[in-house]
């Protein structure tokens, strides 16, 4: 990076450090649960003494071995269970038995290293994705806006949740592809990793199936290479993808904790299909009128996105040399499809690998716009202004919804306080 890039680096890494202990507050306070232990989410309730055995050494060292390995909660992938092992590690070894005492600080400790530090992450790697931090006022814009995201801020601080380690993930897959500018190299087999590992924490990593092979396809064409050597390439992806989900989930040699977790994403599948009852529910009914309800509460106007979809398509077809908009665009549109029509429940955080790459390229508009103000005719310069105005007062008023949004959300824990 050059010395402007790493300036504006800098400049996010002071704002995500703002943005870290922001977050402590609402994360010291654990309410919203009907659990017995009331200071945990649901899904904390439900996923931590999973971890907890994880930390029940035992006697010997053949049966911790497998209480680490053989965790025994297969929703998700290993990975998560992993990491969130190695932040509490140290206190485990210092603190002995009484570590088991301190549920709340685990918890909290895990929100924040393993939920709130990966969206910090996941949405500076976006920011270099969609603007490789070229100009100061684009790098902060493009960061702000989606770490202000409704969705994003309530999905970090709600619960101990898999979806923003899975995100750094897919954010990471998406910039190795960028930094290996049509190569096909080492940049190339690093993506596939962070595909990998995007697949094995949530299996999210399979929908890379297009973008993949359309990267690929682009860089056939462009640079005539041989069909065999992008066929390779395309091996080689598959190849390194396996090899990181299966080397990342050390279960998976044992045969009975492979068919726990075949047997539980089966179930899983069918949950997504068909909702978690099977009574008439218009909840859980398909289609993208069902999601309105989701988009307007976590994300703002359903306009928004579909603006932004549109802006992107355009400047994919603008540019079809580059690769970076359409490998957006062959992530973001089958994942849309699949959520929209196939997948019953309608929790917000289901729409992050939509949303947060797509609202990644907010300023990407003005880019846009900004070539088409260099025209040659006048008209054409004007109707390029007048929109780029427009869209500059669209994105201060999403914008001011999700800070309105946040705030408000966000002051009810310091009136708790």
């Amino acid at each position: 990076m050059d010395k402007q890039q790493t300036r504006n680096l800098w400049i996010l890494a002071g704002i995500g450090a703002v943005y870290f202990v922001l977050l402590l507050v609402p994360n010291a306070y654990m309410r919203g649960s009907d659990n017995p232990l009331v200071f945990l989410h649901t899904d904390e309730y439900v996923v931590y003494p999973s971890l907890e055995r994880m930390f029940d050494f035992g006697p010997t060292l053949s049966t911790a071995w497998g209480r680490i390995i053989i965790h025994g909660e297969y929703h998700y992938g290993y990975p998560f269970f992993f990491i969130s092992w190695l932040v509490l590690l140290p206190l485990r070894l210092v603190e002995g038995q009484a570590f088991f005492e301190n549920v709340q600080r685990n918890i909290f400790l895990l929100r924040q290293l393993t939920c709130v530090l990966p969206m910090i992450a996941t949405a500076g790697v976006m920011t270099y994705v969609t603007t490789e931090l070229r100009k100061t006022w684009q790098a902060v814009v493009t960061f702000v806006f989606i770490l202000t995201i409704p969705a994003v801020v309530g999905n970090v601080t709600q619960w101990w949740h898999p979806d923003a380690l899975m995100m750094l993930a897919v954010a990471l897959t998406f910039l190795f592809m960028k930094l290996d500018n049509r190569r096909l190299g080492s940049h190339f087999y690093l993506a596939a990793a962070a595909c990998g590992m995007a697949t094995s924490i949530k299996l999210t990593g399979f929908f890379f199936f297009l973008a993949i092979p359309l990267y690929i396809a682009m860089v056939w064409r462009e640079k005539e290479l041989p069909w065999k050597k992008a066929l390779g390439a395309a091996a080689g992806f598959v190849a390194v993808m396996a090899l990181v989900i299966v080397l990342t989930n050390p279960f998976l040699f044992y045969e009975r904790p492979r068919n726990d977790m075949l047997a539980i994403q089966a179930y899983k599948t069918q949950e997504l299909r068909y909702g978690y009852d099977h009574e008439e529910n218009i909840y859980y009914r398909l289609g993208p009128q069902y999601w309105q309800w989701t988009v307007e509460t976590s994300y703002g106007s359903v306009d928004f996105p579909l603006l932004l979809l549109g802006a992107l398509a355009l400047r994919a077809l603008a540019q079809p040399k580059e690769t970076n908009g359409w490998t957006l665009l062959a992530w973001i549109v089958p994942m849309g499809i699949y959520l929209m029509w196939f997948v019953s429940p309608k929790p917000d955080h289901y729409l992050l690998p939509v949303m947060l790459p797509l609202y990644a390229t907010v300023t990407g508009v003005f880019d846009l716009l900004g070539r088409s103000a260099m025209a040659q005719r006048k008209w054409a310069r004007w109707t390029a202004t007048a929109a780029g105005a427009l869209w500059a007062f669209l994105v201060v008023y999403q914008f001011a919804w999700q800070i309105n949004t946040v705030y408000a959300w966000y002051l009810e824990y310091l009136l708790v306080g």
